[in-house]
């Protein structure tokens, strides 16, 4: 069985504390057909020279000043020829297993679209500071209308997708207008199309850093959510409008249940399997749910 062809784009800007780890976790999948294209946006530190000592393991290597993120990104896809294309920010990891597990779900799987895997996070150390182990609904609908945003049911985390070539350009791709948002608008295009799968294992791990894109310009970020969700139905119910708790919001999502298609590892049969369930659009279990506010308040 060949394996298919992973495109992987990274893009940056000044981000010489953190790239290499993101390329090293590409570079060092054991991946046979890997094509890792990094687009820099003109960068004024080291970044450049860090890229260059990995030259001969990177496909395309793009070095001019750009419009922002998602400009700097669709010169990416653009450049890609992978049957699979997906991105990762340069402060961003994979894990080691990712692209062989992406590889066998998609090849098993012709009628799989998009997918993505279970949310993990680190510090600015690199340190796994959290693993949602309760892989939560990802339906069609809820998607395309804008709700996996922070104050409804969270947020689809871009690290953890992939998707097929097809899927991207049918929808038009990554459309430059936003520059915060625009991962969350591209999803809600995809959902036109396609219902995600999710796997139940992380794939990526997430940098929360105090000066990200998002986190930075939270007010920017926001504005553009609200221009991409003006023509979807707003909420999914006035329980949600009405919610400002965040542990209440919480809450509404342990007990919101949504048919899902999940990917679990069968023991049985020796491979990743596909199950169209009805869970509950959480990223915790209840239990989960009690020791994380512990925790934290």
């Amino acid at each position: 069985m060949n394996d298919l062809k992973i495109s992987v784009i990274t893009v940056c800007y000044n981000m010489e504390k953190y790239i290499e780890r993101t390329i090293l976790s590409v570079i060092n999948q054991n991946y046979s057909n890997l094509e890792y294209i990094i687009v820099d946006g003109g960068s004024t530190d080291n970044t450049m020279e860090i890229i260059l000592k990995y030259q001969d393991r990177i496909s395309v290597i793009i070095n001019e000043k750009d419009e922002g993120m998602y400009d700097a990104l669709i010169k990416g896809f653009n450049q890609a020829t992978g049957d699979i294309l997906c991105w990762i920010n340069a402060d961003d990891t994979y894990f080691p297993w990712a692209f062989n597990v992406v590889c066998e779900v998609f090849i098993n799987n012709i009628n799989v679209n998009w997918i993505t895997g279970t949310n993990t996070f680190m510090n600015d150390n690199w340190n796994i500071t959290n693993i949602y182990s309760h892989p939560g609904a990802k339906d069609q609908n809820s998607i395309m209308n804008g709700w996996h945003r922070n104050e409804i049911y969270g947020f689809l985390m871009q690290e953890n997708m992939f998707w097929r070539r097809d899927l991207y350009f049918k929808t038009g791709g990554i459309n430059k207008i936003y520059k915060y948002a625009g991962d969350f608008e591209l999803w809600t295009r995809f959902a036109q199309y396609s219902d995600l799968v999710t796997i139940a294992i992380p794939l990526a791990s997430f940098m929360r850093r105090s000066d990200g894109l998002s986190i930075g310009n939270s007010k920017k970020y926001q504005d553009e959510l609200i221009n991409v969700c003006k023509l979807h139905k707003k909420y999914p119910s006035i329980l949600w409008k009405i919610s400002r708790n965040q542990f209440y919001v919480h809450v509404l999502r342990a007990i919101t249940l949504k048919r899902t298609r999940l990917c679990f590892y069968s023991y049985k049969r020796q491979t990743f399997e596909i199950k169209r369930v009805l869970r509950s659009v959480s990223s915790y279990s209840i239990s989960e749910l009690y020791l994380n506010f512990m925790f934290n308040k």
